[in-house]
This record gives structure tokens, sequence and C-alpha cells, in this order.
């Protein structure tokens, strides 16, 4: 991403981060993928963009999948 997509993503993930402060699960959440890009030595926002594009890419599987059936 580059700029003005990077700016909004961020800003994105941002807002969540401050609302997961009134939602358990989303808190439990960011406290996972934080340790995960620790772990990973990327950024949060980086680990974020990776689970975003897995959850796509397993979708898009999923119905191609179910086209073919």
């Amino acid at each position: 991403m580059e700029g003005q997509e990077q700016s909004f993503f961020n800003s994105m993930v941002d807002e969540l981060v401050e609302f997961a402060e009134y939602d358990q699960e989303l808190f439990d959440g960011i406290q996972w993928i934080d340790m995960e890009s620790r772990k990973r030595g990327i950024t949060f926002y980086e680990m974020v963009f990776l689970i975003l594009h897995n959850y796509d890419v397993d979708m898009k599987a999923k119905e191609w999948m179910d086209g073919r059936n």
C-alpha cells in the first residue's frame, strides 16, 4: 500500500483499536494480533493486513469451490 491508501487503512485499524475498549472479544483479538506481529517481526498494521488478505483469499476459494459443485 502506498500513501493515501495506507493512511486510510491505518486510520481504520486505529478506530478498531479504540473501539476495542468497549468490546472484550475485539480487545482479545487485537492483543493476539499484537503478540503475533511481534513474534513475526512485522508491524501491527502489516499483521492486520495479512489476516484480512488471508480471509479474503479463503472466502474466494470457498466461493470457487461452491461454484464447482
